[in-house]
């Protein structure tokens, strides 16, 4: 049910950036000592509460909604926000409000909410959006005002945009359709889930099998030249220049092979280097993944150079080829073409569509071009985000609040047999730990390979309880913010807060797991954790779960005999393994910097360890002990190359451990010999690689000529020549990105 003091008011055009709360109260003063109707920044918590809970007349606060937080004290004691002022004449403004503002359970909104009850809150946004749980009318009642598409049209501020369907038959699959299409998109736009982590691969794969056939991806192409050639001619005259296209792809993969196709038509368009050639495809990828996505993985200067090439209309540079990248937030005035080839829908579809509506000189109009099937799409979009500002516009929603209510008690009932009632115990027992205590002792139960029925045999990473638990409470989070305001729920509201905390106690873990892994946290999990930047054990926010434990968060430079003691005590033994593992795992990869032999050796046997844990050949004491053992090994790995004489560099040290996997070589040439052709291979490297050297085969090729000329030249056993020409071949391509980028020896 809305606040009844929320309204919103929905523009066209809305500012990319952090949710703000900007507090005002009353009508100015004259003549007050204070001075009330001067603005003011509030940088902390501590300064906006007394701000807030010392005046009681006028101010005009600016601050963002992260400071509506609670206290360590606060969080410990599982409190609510403390009241800070009832008066009645406060409004709070709330920019990009389709951001945020859901959670009526224990977010910020919440906080925001017992802060100041009686406030009337004013929205601003250009997307009101009505995804599942995260619907903006449903928080902030009706529209006050729209400033829509039309009326940004009729006062000048955008041009109007031309929809041409050019549509290119999909191929057919059994058991994909149309809706299992819009699930894939959906998935694929929404990152890993929590609770399914090969869920989005899945997704992804449908969209490549029905968008990027071969034969599609051809006619696409030449479709694609054919249009924007008479596109860019008619434009001329009236820009100056050609202007700028943006082609978006269903997926990566996609997107390369696209590219490929398109330059395989005009060669001319190509060019290796960021700042020259007519077209560029735009997007993230690791180094890890298929070499024809890689190709076009770039820092992020080189990125936000090309997109600066994009924003310049005088550049050359005139298509752009992205997934998601650059759909919202980024103006380029002269891209007055959009092509789109994927499935879009809502809010992400008026965001995409804007990209064209930006004015410039000369332009009077934006076109989209529409490769995939969005005709439906567009007109419901347009239904929903463009309305006639002079009535209030009723939204049918399809779950009534009753309905979601009713599901809260049936997950709630599920998540109560998965964790059973003993944390109710422990937070009555202690008023002032209890809560943080249940909330460990839980999270470490449902982590354990020792807690029954939460093992698998021959998976040393599987916990069923878990999973269920992730997906258990991730529905029932959605159903709770579907249903916020029914009266009959706030009888359980202290115990979903509870399953949310230890959602989110698990969700940091997770980060921690992925990290040490190598693997990309979520975004979803990004989201929850509040970081734009998750890429460490600390800014996952782990650190306040192992404080809570009373176990600092290892160091391999620093485990200690009276760390280990402690660490094997039973209430701090599994969080102390994953602790470890994760760290073990981060740091290896470090310290190996593209040793892909190394790298793999640690994997393997950190791995083997997780597995006999899981399997109690090991106890917890005892896997603590091996994995401090394989951290002293890490910790050495970087002085390992000075046994040799004279020492060898981190390539070099890496090569020489792939040719020394053939036991015959070392007993035939011994370490010195062998290190002598680990240097001869990384002076061929230095000599012969080019920044594009691996999709070139004639610089591959002659690189396998030389590998095979040293391995002759100082005598490696010819049988085992072909395997070690392989196995070196591939550490190059596994260096390639480091070397590219200067990394290394």
């Amino acid at each position: 049910m809305a606040h009844p003091g929320l309204r919103q008011i929905h523009g066209d055009g809305a500012l990319h950036r952090q949710d703000h709360a900007a507090p005002a109260a009353g009508q100015p003063h004259g003549g007050a000592p204070d001075r009330p109707h001067r603005t003011r920044h509030v940088a902390s918590r501590d300064e906006l509460r007394t701000q807030l809970a010392d005046r009681r007349s006028g101010g005009i606060y600016f601050t963002t909604l992260q400071k509506f937080g609670l206290t360590k004290a606060e969080k410990e004691s599982g409190s609510e926000h403390p009241l800070l002022s009832d008066r009645r004449n406060i409004v709070v403004i709330a920019d990009e409000a389709h951001r945020s503002h859901y959670d009526d359970l224990d977010g910020y909104a919440a906080h925001l909410r017992r802060a100041l009850p009686h406030a009337t809150l004013i929205a601003f946004t250009g997307t009101p959006i009505a995804e599942g749980e995260r619907d903006t009318r449903r928080v902030f009642g009706d529209d006050i005002d729209i400033y829509d598409l039309h009326r940004a049209v009729e006062d000048g501020a955008t041009v109007p945009v031309v929809y041409e369907p050019r549509l290119i038959n999909l191929a057919r699959v059994d058991g994909i359709d149309d809706a299992a299409l819009d699930d894939a998109a959906e998935e694929a736009l929404s990152g890993l889930d929590e609770a399914d982590a090969d869920r989005i691969q899945r997704a992804v794969t449908r969209l490549d099998t029905v968008y990027g056939s071969p034969d599609r991806l051809r006619t696409l192409a030449n479709d694609l030249v054919t249009h924007w050639e008479v596109r860019r001619e008619a434009m001329e005259p009236f820009l100056g220049v050609p202007g700028k296209a943006m082609v978006v792809c269903a997926t990566r993969s996609i997107a390369a092979r696209l590219y490929e196709e398109v330059v395989a038509l005009r060669p001319d368009w190509h060019d290796d280097a960021d700042d020259k050639g007519r077209i560029k495809v735009v997007y993230t990828a690791s180094p890890g993944e298929p070499e024809h996505i890689t190709k076009h993985l770039r820092r992020p200067s080189a990125t936000a150079a090309v997109r600066s090439r994009v924003k310049d209309p005088a550049d050359e540079l005139e298509i752009v080829i992205v997934k998601d990248m650059m759909l919202t937030g980024f103006d380029a005035p002269a891209l007055h073409t959009l092509y789109v080839d994927r499935p879009l829908k809502g809010a992400l579809l008026m965001q995409t569509l804007a990209r064209v509506n930006r004015t410039y000189q000369g332009k009077k109009d934006g076109l989209l071009v529409a490769y995939a099937p969005l005709t439906d799409n567009l007109t419901a979009a347009l239904q929903e985000f463009t309305r006639d500002g002079s009535g209030p516009g009723e939204k049918i929603v399809g779950q009534t609040t009753v309905e979601a209510a009713e599901i809260v008690h049936e997950l709630l009932a599920q998540v109560r047999e998965v964790i059973g009632d003993e944390w109710k115990e422990q937070v009555h027992a202690d008023q002032v730990k209890g809560w943080r205590t249940a909330l460990l002792t839980l999270v470490t139960r449902l982590r354990s390979p020792s807690t029954p029925g939460n093992r698998v045999d021959d998976d040393p990473d599987a916990r069923p309880l878990a999973d269920q638990f992730r997906q258990l409470s991730a529905k029932l989070a959605r159903a709770w913010a579907l249903s916020a305001g029914t009266g009959d729920l706030e009888a359980i509201k202290p115990e979903v807060r509870f399953i949310e905390e230890a959602r989110t106690w698990m969700l940091k873990l997770d980060a921690q797991d992925r990290i040490g892994s190598g693997e990309q946290v979520p975004e979803e999990i990004k989201r929850i954790l509040g970081e734009l930047i998750v890429d460490s054990a600390a800014s996952t926010g782990v650190v306040d779960i192992y404080a809570e434990a009373g176990l600092p968060l290892p160091r391999l430079d620093n485990l200690t005999p009276e760390w280990v003691e402690d660490a094997q005590k039973p209430s701090k033994a599994h969080l102390a393994i994953e602790a470890l593992k994760a760290e073990l795992l981060e740091k290896s990869a470090a310290v190996t910097q593209g040793n892909e032999v190394r790298r793999r050796l640690f994997s393997e046997r950190v791995n083997e360890l997780m597995l006999r844990y899981t399997n109690q050949q090991l106890t917890a004491a005892e896997v603590i002990a091996e994995l401090v053992e394989l951290a002293h090994e890490v910790r050495a790995e970087t002085e390992r190359g000075n046994q040799f004489d004279p020492p060898l560099e981190t390539y070099e040290l890496a090569f020489y451990d792939v040719v020394a996997l053939n036991d015959s070589a070392v007993d035939v040439l011994g370490d010195d010999i062998l290190a002598k052709i680990a240097r001869a291979i990384v002076e061929t490297m230095r000599r012969d690689i080019r920044t594009d050297w691996t999709v070139r085969e004639d610089v591959k090729a002659k690189l396998r000529a030389s590998v095979k000329r040293t391995l002759r030249r100082y005598g490696y056993p010819p049988d085992q020549q072909p395997e070690a020409i392989q196995q070196v071949m591939q550490q190059m391509e596994a260096l390639a990105p480091r070397y590219a980028l200067g990394a290394g020896a």
